[in-house]
């Protein structure tokens, strides 16, 4: 037998033995192909499974997938019973085309200690990861402004050498400006780190005045730029870390108020869909808006997509944002055109009634 013909062989024994279920989704999100213990796990037959939508499966996911995991899912089965399921999805290359690897695994079968262990080692592995992105990209930021201290500390040596009060000038602005920009930098790093490292506190919050909440710490900006706010929400409790959902919000609405159009007020409409166990939250804006592509990519952080003469800041508050997100296992995703606005969505669980 060839060497590939093994190769194959070996990729086939493990997606159709391995105790978690495997499903193989196109960038639609559409399902290729699923493994026996998928199929077992949603109750469906190969050929019934095969070109199902995985929000039939997963109704809180929704192309693009991306590489992320999340604890707690809702998942469906066939016969329309719901249970939870931790899932992490892979982007992997198959014959020149992007698709997704999605494993599941179901915590309904888990005892109480093992489903605690797995998700606070997947919680640790994400951790790990976000800081280690962080850290790489703040050092690379940190650079420029170390750069800039030492040639213009080196002019200002000249400079004073020759007597000459407006370089010398010049150079002790350049090198606070850029002094203060590390700083800055230093300090988002920081923040984030305590972000992704604190323990969480999570408490029962009435959805309503944990946002009336975030607005109140924004009220003076509110009020300087005249930004009008719509609520329309559900009467639900959440359960989150009351720290973290309000810095989560407060992030995204000073966002909003922004990348607001020159001249004109910030609009923001807040809006809550809920089904029976879970609540999509939608903060909309319509401010400048940005290209769909970089829907994925304003996640990360220190990322910026405009001017940092216009707007200015480190790019790390809505990499905070996800951060917060995926440590209580929510899904964090927007929507954007140029010119129209953004919109921010997160779908997170409704905590039941005496819970």
């Amino acid at each position: 037998m060839s060497e590939a013909a093994t190769a194959d062989d070996w990729r086939r024994l493990v997606f159709d033995e391995t105790v978690a279920g495997l499903l193989l989704i196109d960038r639609l999100g559409q399902i290729l192909g699923a493994n026996a213990r998928a199929r077992g796990m949603f109750g469906f037959v190969e050929a019934e499974i095969v070109g199902q939508p995985l929000s039939r499966l997963l109704p809180e996911v929704s192309p693009p997938l991306g590489a992320a995991a999340a604890f707690g899912l809702r998942a469906v089965r066939r016969d329309g019973a719901q249970f939870r399921v931790e899932a992490r999805f892979t982007s992997i290359e198959r014959d020149g085309e992007s698709i997704t690897l999605a494993t599941i695994l179901d915590l309904s079968e888990m005892r109480p200690d093992e489903a605690e262990l797995f998700a606070r080692a997947d919680e640790l592995e994400r951790v790990n990861e976000r800081l280690a992105r962080f850290a790489f990209v703040a050092s690379q930021d940190l650079q420029e402004p170390l750069r800039k201290i030492a040639l213009f500390g080196d002019l200002m040596e000249e400079a004073i050498s020759r007597g000459n009060d407006a370089e010398i000038v010049l150079a002790n602005t350049v090198m606070r400006s850029s002094a203060l920009r590390a700083r800055a930098l230093v300090n988002d790093l920081l923040s984030f780190s305590r972000i992704v490292n604190d323990e969480l506190e999570l408490a029962a919050l009435d959805l309503r005045e944990a946002i009336e909440l975030s607005l109140a710490a924004l009220s003076s900006t509110i009020a300087e730029t005249r930004t009008q706010v719509k609520i329309d929400l559900p009467v639900v409790a959440i359960e989150a870390d009351a720290t973290q959902f309000q810095r989560l919000l407060q992030n995204i609405l000073a966002n909003a108020i922004k990348y607001r159009k020159p001249d004109r007020p910030a609009m923001i409409d807040i809006k809550g869909f809920r089904d029976e166990t879970s609540l999509c939250l939608a903060i909309a804006d319509e401010g400048i808006g940005f290209e769909a592509q970089y829907a994925q990519k304003i996640f990360e952080p220190l990322k910026q997509l405009h001017s940092k003469v216009d707007y200015p800041g480190s790019g790390v508050g809505l990499a905070i944002c996800k951060a917060i997100a995926d440590r209580h296992g929510w899904r964090l995703t927007v929507e954007a055109q140029p010119g129209v606005g953004a919109t921010f969505f997160i779908v997170l669980p409704i905590r039941e009634a005496g819970a």
